[in-house]
């Protein structure tokens, strides 16, 4: 049926103060380590909820924790290499607070050790559920799979995708061969094992009917409604776990990255997967650019600001809005600039909003602020624009506290409009002339500022057409 309204799961990883709050993310930091032999529970960065765990069977291969040795999602990505023979090597996130729905969804690769060959045999699984599966050493028990998703890996960089249904692994309700090896892809899955139909938006409505799951791949459904595994019905789902086996030589390799998790089905899918922000200032001016690593249903981000008084944040404001690419597993790259900015210290965020209205912030935390230091001369520019009809708009800048005096004149030196009077603290400022009410032809504009024995003045001709 495809006008559904898509089921329960989302998943993402993120390297945070442990929490139970759902949904969450989990992602793995930016160190980078090795482990290659026995049980541990704190190689992982801690997950925000449950226990991270890992196993390392009698064949060998390995967990790693890699910076970017192949563009792979942000910072550091965590590569596995599969075992040989009948061991099992076992990623597990097990006993965070389930419930009978989840959304889960995360960036995977396939390929050798480097990222950049093929590998031609070795299986992973993906699979979801609850038991002791998740946190003992032996092979899987049927009976804790709600879902699961099988890869194997052959010559020719093709793999073999299988769906958990029932005791089974069937290649049915799936295309032949959805993913292959060096290529990047965002998996989603929306699993419900409640006693009712569940729904939710991606771009569209989906449902996910009772003791079913739909399937995800690059923003496409390519599994919809597939039967569920062993797990008995309307069962709590706790636990996840990425399971390698039977790599001759231990040449099949995964690479996963951005994880997201909710335990419930997602009214919407997560919008956007963050890459690198950077904020720099060129005079006046904050320029701000960013990238994302894939987008779902991206309308655009909202660039929001506010001004630091000591430690004290002010009210944010928008500053402008930036449109997004829709639905992409590309890398996209954006720029915004907030120019013009008055002496001071400013913060940025990114509010990313999609097609559906629904909304979320994006703060990075290793950057402080841009800083836009005060005046240190007098200035005074051409107005613009110029000739102006009738309303033009006139920059100056104020070095020192002072009373400022900006006066228009016509051509005989007669005053026609006094535009600024005040006293004016060291600044970057602008003001707007209208010359509706005055005839057209050559007008001057003056200012002249005064602080004790300290004073500056300029004049400046401007042409008004009517």
């Amino acid at each position: 049926m495809f006008t559904k309204i898509t089921k329960c799961i989302i998943l993402s990883l993120i390297a945070l103060t442990p929490l139970t709050a759902q949904p969450w993310n989990y992602d793995f930091g930016d160190s980078s380590r090795s482990w290659s032999s026995g049980v541990t529970t704190t190689f992982m960065p801690i997950p925000p909820s449950g226990t991270a765990r890992l196993r390392v069977g009698t064949g060998g291969g390995s967990f790693n924790l890699e910076n970017q040795l192949i563009p792979f999602g942000s910072e550091t990505y965590f590569r596995i290499a599969a075992p040989t023979g009948g061991s099992v090597n076992k990623f597990s996130v097990y006993d965070y607070p389930g419930g009978k729905c989840f959304t889960i969804n995360f960036r995977i690769r396939f390929g050798s050790n480097t990222g950049l060959t093929t590998a031609n045999s070795g299986i992973f699984s993906f699979l979801i559920g609850d038991g002791a599966s998740f946190s003992d050493n032996n092979v899987l028990s049927g009976t804790n799979i709600f879902a699961g998703l099988r890869f194997t890996f052959s010559s020719g960089g093709i793999i073999t995708t299988n769906v958990r249904n029932g005791s089974n692994w069937v290649s049915t309700g799936i295309p032949a061969n959805p993913v292959s090896q060096l290529q990047d892809y965002i998996v989603e899955i929306y699993g419900n094992n409640s006693t009712s139909e569940k729904t939710y938006i991606y771009e569209t409505g989906y449902t996910v009917g009772a003791n079913k799951w739909d399937l995800w791949v690059n923003g496409t459904l390519i599994g919809d409604e597939l039967t569920k595994g062993q797990l008995s019905n309307d069962a709590n789902i706790d636990s996840w776990m990425i399971y390698g086996e039977t790599s001759t030589g231990n040449v099949a390799n995964i690479f996963l990255d951005d994880f997201y998790y909710h335990n419930d089905i997602a009214g919407t899918p997560l919008p956007v997967s963050m890459g690198s922000f950077e904020l720099n200032v060129i005079n006046r001016s904050a320029l701000l650019s960013w990238n994302t690593l894939s987008e779902i249903n991206n309308s655009g981000f909202v660039v929001e600001r506010c001004m630091l008084e000591g430690n004290r944040e002010t009210e944010w404001i928008n500053a402008g809005f930036v449109r997004g690419y829709g639905t992409t597993n590309e890398p996209r790259v954006y720029s915004f600039e907030d120019a013009g900015l008055k002496a001071g210290r400013f913060k940025y965020r990114l509010k990313q909003v999609d097609y559906n209205g629904n909304f979320e912030y994006f703060t990075p935390a290793n950057i402080q602020y841009a800083e836009i230091f005060k005046p240190a001369e007098f200035f005074m520019g051409q107005n613009y624009p110029n000739p102006s009809n009738p309303v033009t708009t006139i920059d100056y800048q104020v070095p020192f506290e002072s009373m400022v005096n900006l006066t228009v004149y016509d051509v005989t030196g007669r005053s026609v409009k006094e535009l600024v009077n005040a006293f004016q603290s060291a600044d970057y400022y602008s003001v707007t002339f209208d010359g509706s009410d005055l005839a057209t032809g050559v007008y001057f504009y003056r200012i002249h500022g005064t602080a004790g024995k300290q004073a500056f003045s300029k004049t400046i001709k401007m042409m008004l057409i009517k």
